[in-house]
């Protein structure tokens, strides 16, 4: 690698090479997030998926028999945690665990960045379901997990594209944290968009990915309009590698659009809260364990 090229440059090469690549998306993952999108969505087809997955199917039967869901009787099969969980807490946990595999790492600094970015992306699609329900957007509760679980995967990229570089020692040193920060809030976006195209995943999620920044955006996109509410509710209270970035950043489209008052919005702000808690008690929070 040639030591007069920049950081950004060395990084854009890493890219156009695909030397640096995440895993696809996870096939399970994406067909149960299709199947209960359906009017007739169907229990025994959902069951199969997740038990041609020996890995998705072991982890289900675990947290179908923890602390937090546990019954009156353990659960031994996929079709009886698909009925004590429910559909949508499955397909949650079906998301939730294909993607955790993703933020693994062992370099202190980008295991930081990741937790947090996991942390983040959790809250974000537990609090855009809220946000749905309350709008009178029930239909889009998947819809809105899933784009806003996936929203900041272009900042995954690139966090790992600079691990890669760190362990490759192309470069004579690596910048500060301030300016990878820099590099990854202003790229994220667009990389997070070819992912997901390269992943085959639909269009409607791959443009949640590219314009949830954007000061222009398809009001049309209603999984967009909510994710960019949370978004900036979340970096407005902290729960970000943006903390407090956002507290200057006007919400009015967003909230007009939804016709949330300040005290829906005072309970917006309350509900990220909760989703950080509830995480906390019940999800996985840290990647790494």
């Amino acid at each position: 690698m040639q030591n007069d090229h920049s950081f950004l440059e060395i990084i854009d090469d890493y890219v156009e090479s695909d030397r640096v690549t995440l895993p696809p998306f996870d096939k399970t993952a994406l067909r149960i997030q299709m199947e209960i999108q359906k009017k007739d969505a169907q229990l025994s087809k959902i069951e199969k998926l997740i038990i041609a997955d020996p890995a998705v199917s072991s982890q289900i039967l675990k947290l179908a028999n923890s602390s937090f869901f546990r019954g009156l009787s353990k659960v031994m099969t996929v079709r009886d945690a698909v009925v004590r969980l429910g559909l949508e807490e499955i397909t949650r946990m079906v998301l939730i665990l294909t993607q955790k595999e993703l933020y693994n790492t062992k370099d202190s600094f980008i295991r930081n960045y990741r937790n947090t970015l996991w942390q983040h992306a959790l809250v974000c699609a537990l609090t855009s379901q809220w946000i749905a329900r309350e709008a009178g957007y029930e239909e889009l509760i998947q819809e809105v997990f899933f784009a806003s679980l996936m929203h900041d995967i272009g900042k995954l990229f690139l966090i790992t594209i600079i691990e890669k570089i760190k362990e490759s020692k192309d470069v004579p040193f690596i910048p500060s944290p301030a300016i990878i920060h820099e590099i990854i809030k202003t790229q994220h976006a667009e990389q997070g968009f070819r992912l997901l195209k390269k992943w085959n995943i639909p269009e409607k999620y791959c443009q949640v990915a590219k314009e949830h920044h954007d000061e222009k955006f398809d009001t049309a996109n209603v999984p967009l309009v909510i994710l960019r509410l949370v978004d900036k509710t979340c970096n407005k209270v902290g729960i970000s590698v943006d903390k407090k970035s956002d507290v200057g950043n006007p919400i009015a489209a967003e909230a007009n659009f939804f016709g949330f008052s300040e005290i829906k919005l005072a309970e917006l702000e309350l509900q990220v809260e909760d989703s950080l808690k509830r995480i906390s008690s019940h999800y996985n929070l840290n990647p790494a364990e």
